[in-house]
């Protein structure tokens, strides 16, 4: 079975990596952004 998984396997791109990572990034992001306000923080450091 894991003969056959590996056979099938093909390693990802340069541009499929840097597209997934991009993604992984924004999803950061916006988690950050997300537990932000919900921990009532804005950003303000006033």
């Amino acid at each position: 079975m894991s003969r056959q998984i590996a056979d099938g396997f093909q390693a990802p791109t340069l541009t499929e990596l840097e597209a997934r990572v991009r993604g992984l990034e924004s999803q950061v992001a916006r988690l950050t952004q997300l537990v932000k306000e919900l921990s009532g923080q804005s950003g303000d450091t006033r």
